[in-house]
């Protein structure tokens, strides 16, 4: 679901919010006043109420969770901090990788 406001929401219920950050956005502010614009910032002008749960790089596109309540935002950041999530990270290359996947 595509907000007014350019959110592009994956998933909303009473204590999640899954939305697409896209490269370029900060996830959270920036150290200065250039550095206001961010992912989290633009969520709680619609979802006053949206906790950050975990980052990603402001070059990096994907889906962000954030939390609507405090008790499910420390729900979720265990869960990360358990490593009970998965993360899968998918880049596009010019030319043909050696391997098909890697760790960095």
């Amino acid at each position: 679901m595509q907000t007014g406001d350019s959110l592009l929401v994956h998933y909303h219920d009473a204590n999640l919010l899954v939305l697409e950050k896209p490269s370029g956005l900060l996830s959270v502010p920036g150290r200065g006043v250039d550095l206001q614009d961010c992912l989290s910032s633009r969520v709680q002008t619609r979802f006053p109420t949206a906790l950050v749960v975990h980052r990603l790089d402001r070059d990096t596109s994907g889906l962000m969770i954030m939390a609507l309540d405090k008790a499910s935002q420390r729900n979720v950041s265990l869960q990360f901090e358990e490593r009970k999530v998965q993360k899968v990270y998918e880049c596009i290359v010019q030319g043909t990788p050696k391997e098909y996947s890697g760790c960095i």
